[in-house]
């Protein structure tokens, strides 16, 4: 039993949306990742964990924004937990297991850019299901023209 527990919090340590986000505003920046293989962020300076932040066709306005909120709030799985302008707290169910992934999206200081972040809350490999979900959202965003093509880095997602 006790090695059941040990091995829970082990699993569970670290494994959250960014830490400290204010109430309100934007201004403060994504947490990177943990040394599992289970998450992607923009703001990482680890090249395993790092995914390209999205590249917005023009600066953020509401009406972009909104669109950015839609489109995600669409993708397979989604629930929205913590939404305002220029930021998204997401939670994603996995269709066979319900595992639960968080998902957070931020605009940056200038507006022209979206830094994500997307992390397995269990297990120390996502077996890419992260990155293939921000690279996703990259895509729909393209098609939506919210997101600038030349930022697109997928390549056959599913």
């Amino acid at each position: 039993m006790r090695c059941f527990a040990l091995l829970t919090v082990l699993l569970l340590t670290g494994c959250t949306s960014t830490s400290h986000v204010p109430s309100s505003g934007t201004d403060f920046a994504l947490d990177g990742c943990t040394p599992f293989l289970n998450c992607v962020s923009s703001t990482s300076s680890v090249g395993l964990y790092y995914v390209k932040p999205i590249q917005l066709s023009a600066p953020l306005d509401q009406p972009t924004w909104d669109t950015v909120k839609a489109v995600a709030k669409e993708m397979p799985g989604a629930s929205l937990n913590d939404s305002r302008f220029g930021y998204l707290d997401m939670t994603f169910h996995s269709d066979l297991l319900r595992f639960p992934d968080y998902f957070e999206v931020l605009v940056s200081p200038d507006r022209r850019s979206l830094d994500v972040r997307s992390q397995s809350l269990v297990g120390f490999y996502d077996l890419g299901v992260n990155r293939r979900r921000v690279e996703r959202l990259r895509l729909n965003l393209v098609e939506s023209g919210v997101a600038s093509s030349n930022s697109q880095a997928l390549k056959g997602a599913d």
